[in-house]
């Protein structure tokens, strides 16, 4: 009689390890793209998909004028909306679910100061230089339009299953919109989509040494 299969051993270790094996596939697709991959792909967009052109810059000007409209009178009303949303669901409800608010702010604050601190840092040429003589466009990688709205709907997404599809429609489209647009190579989309999964995970995982480490301790 064969011996039954434990249930740790049958689960596949992209599974059991998702953020691992996210990132081992990030190291190796980022630097096929950087190596031969983003030039042909943002050659072959700039030809074949101009018609979507309009369309994805309408679409993104909208999304950065509702962002725009977040932060009245320069402030950082959105920031302050998710802390205020955070304290009142958590502290005075005392809804658990509502440490999605702080896991939000926290993975969009860390993702977009990260993204724009590597743009500088890496300061690599944009699309564009291809296209346009003389352009001198940069802070390619990683695309910060990317980290932005992917940041503020990841984590919802994760809290969310059910509405994990809709949710990213937004994030989706803005990620494709820097490809069609010429603003981004792939890679620069995929680095920032990587970057928003790793902040979302950190803080996931001190939320959970928190609430382990404050069980202990009223124990």
């Amino acid at each position: 009689m064969s011996q039954p299969i434990a249930p740790g051993l049958a689960v596949p270790p992209w599974q059991r390890h998702p953020f691992l094996a996210f990132t081992a596939l990030t190291v190796l697709a980022c630097a096929g793209l950087l190596l031969a991959g983003d030039v042909p792909l943002a050659q072959w967009l700039h030809t074949h998909a101009a018609g979507a052109a309009p369309f994805f810059a309408a679409f993104t000007a909208a999304v950065d004028a509702a962002y725009a409209a977040t932060n009245l009178g320069g402030r950082p009303t959105l920031l302050a909306a998710l802390a205020l949303a955070y304290v009142v669901g958590r502290w005075g409800l005392r809804q658990r679910w509502a440490t999605v608010f702080l896991l939000t702010l926290l993975t969009h604050g860390c993702s977009t100061v990260s993204a724009s601190m590597l743009q500088v840092a890496v300061h690599r040429p944009r699309p564009d230089v291809l296209f346009t003589p003389g352009s001198t466009a940069s802070l390619s990688f990683p695309s910060s339009h990317t980290a932005i709205y992917w940041s503020l709907f990841w984590p919802l997404a994760g809290a969310l299953p059910r509405w994990r599809a809709p949710l990213l429609v937004v994030p989706v489209l803005i990620a494709l919109g820097r490809l069609v647009l010429g603003a981004h190579y792939l890679s620069d989309v995929w680095a920032a989509i990587w970057l928003v999964v790793a902040w979302a995970a950190l803080w996931a995982g001190v939320r959970r040494l928190v609430g382990l480490g404050l069980r202990k301790w009223r124990s």
